[in-house]
């Protein structure tokens, strides 16, 4: 009896031990490293930090060996206590095999997508302990998406000059309203940004696919979006709302 009860116990604390997998991180929250090495600590005031869906992108502090864009190390970034708030973090034990460190956004899988703030080799192993102070920072969803594509790239064409093609605006402090729930004049029965549909969206279909060259627009808008990884960030933003 003794024996049969030793087995159905071990069964389930095995059982109980089997989680099944979401679709959030798939990563550990921080790399578990020896604090022997380098430590950064990072300063910085920060808004839109809630602004990323938590199951895809994380706004960390990262560590990169030469040439590989997965992180050696990486520890999150909190969110301040209020929006443009004081954040502190401190990452340990960065080994001599990481060349640069970034505050950065990674991917579940710990890809690097696009930093806000780097630190160089050189500053890396200037000291044992490296203090920097990041400033003051909007790492938004879609201000980054502003600044790191719409500003440029698109708003070449789009509003730098005097005037943007198709009378579409993708300047700093234009671009939402002109963008998200607006009628595409393209594409008849379609919005330019449709929120919880990239796919049914005129700016994704034309940055993705080539809608552009089949209905003979000036301009192929594929060459404007060619890194997957952005191309995907945009998509996600449209997916989750096209928040601003």
């Amino acid at each position: 009896m003794k024996n049969y009860l030793s087995i159905i116990l071990a069964c389930s604390s095995l059982l109980f031990g089997m989680t099944a997998c979401d679709e959030g991180r798939i990563y550990e929250e921080e790399s578990i490293v020896n604090q022997e090495g380098r430590t950064v600590n990072l300063v910085a005031h920060l808004t839109g930090v809630g602004s990323w869906p938590d199951t895809s992108y994380f706004i960390e502090i990262a560590g990169f060996e030469e040439g590989n864009d997965y992180a050696a190390i990486s520890k999150i970034v909190p969110a301040p206590a209020t929006e443009g708030g004081e954040v502190n973090v401190q990452l340990m034990g960065i080994k001599e095999n990481v060349t640069h460190v970034e505050f950065c956004v990674l991917n579940r899988l710990r890809k690097h997508i696009l930093s806000f703030y780097s630190i160089d080799e050189a500053t890396l192993k200037s000291s044992s302990t490296i203090n920097v102070d990041a400033g003051t920072l909007d790492v938004g969803m879609f201000s980054t998406i502003q600044d790191q594509v719409f500003s440029t790239t698109c708003a070449n064409c789009h509003g730098a000059a005097t005037s943007a093609a198709a009378g579409l605006y993708l300047t700093e402090g234009r671009s939402y309203e002109a963008l998200v729930g607006v009628p595409s004049t393209k594409v008849e029965g379609l919005n330019i940004v449709e929120p919880g549909q990239a796919d049914e969206s005129v700016l994704y279909q034309a940055i993705s696919t080539d809608i552009s060259v089949a209905n003979s627009w000036r301009y192929n808008h594929t060459a404007e979006v060619v890194n997957e990884d952005i191309l995907t960030l945009i998509r996600t933003w449209i997916n989750n709302g096209a928040k601003k």
